[in-house]
């Protein structure tokens, strides 16, 4: 038995890389999101849409397709090494670094920067999702006037703790909005301006 981890890129079913089609092309069971499953032509009997609870929903696939020496492709929106599912089959001790092979995505933060003609070896990069004592990391790093790419757990209230404590309301952010959707968006403002207005939650932030 083998499991897969692909990443799937940032949305559109035209970042994903030929690695990632063929991968669940050939797996026996492929598990992911609603929003991963449809980027794939999967039928019915091979895919399961994962719930809210994430954990115990890939533990029970994961160990089913171990008795039954199925091979799994589990679907991670963009890069699974960032902010991805890779960090919670090993901490939640799901599997083993040896039971999984990693297929590399396209993250939204390669396709942000790429919008903004911007190189991201050049910005710290930090991840807000389930990472809350995190905020404090991005707060002293804008403090500092750092460049800075992040991606936010809930943006009003993330851009509201840093003006809460001692950041520039009118510092300047840019969001990119839906990337590689048809809706995309790309939104300069000041930090205040964020508290009023309304954005989905695919967003990556830019501070420079």
């Amino acid at each position: 038995m083998r499991v897969y981890l692909v990443g799937v890129g940032p949305g559109s079913r035209e970042y994903l890389t030929l690695k990632a089609i063929d991968t669940v092309r050939e797996a026996d069971v492929v598990v992911g999101s609603r929003r991963a499953l449809e980027l794939f032509q999967v039928e019915e009997d091979r895919r399961y849409v994962l719930s809210r609870d994430v954990v115990g929903d890939l533990r029970k696939v994961i160990d089913h397709c171990k008795r039954e020496g199925k091979s799994v492709a589990v679907l991670s929106t963009g890069d699974p090494c960032f902010s991805g599912l890779l960090k919670t089959l090993l901490n939640y001790n799901i599997l083993k670094e040896e039971e999984i092979e990693v297929i590399p995505g396209i993250s939204s933060i390669q396709v942000a920067a790429s919008r903004l003609k911007i190189s991201w070896e050049d910005y710290h990069i930090v991840t807000l999702h389930g990472r809350e004592e995190n905020r404090r990391i991005l707060l002293d790093l804008v403090k500092s006037n750092e460049r800075v790419i992040f991606l936010p757990a809930n943006l009003k209230e993330d851009v509201k703790y840093l003006i809460e404590n001692g950041v520039e309301e009118d510092r300047e952010i840019v969001i990119c909005e839906n990337l590689t959707y048809p809706n995309e968006r790309i939104v300069r403002c000041k930090l205040k301006d964020v508290l009023n207005l309304d954005f989905s939650y695919l967003v990556v932030c830019v501070i420079r």
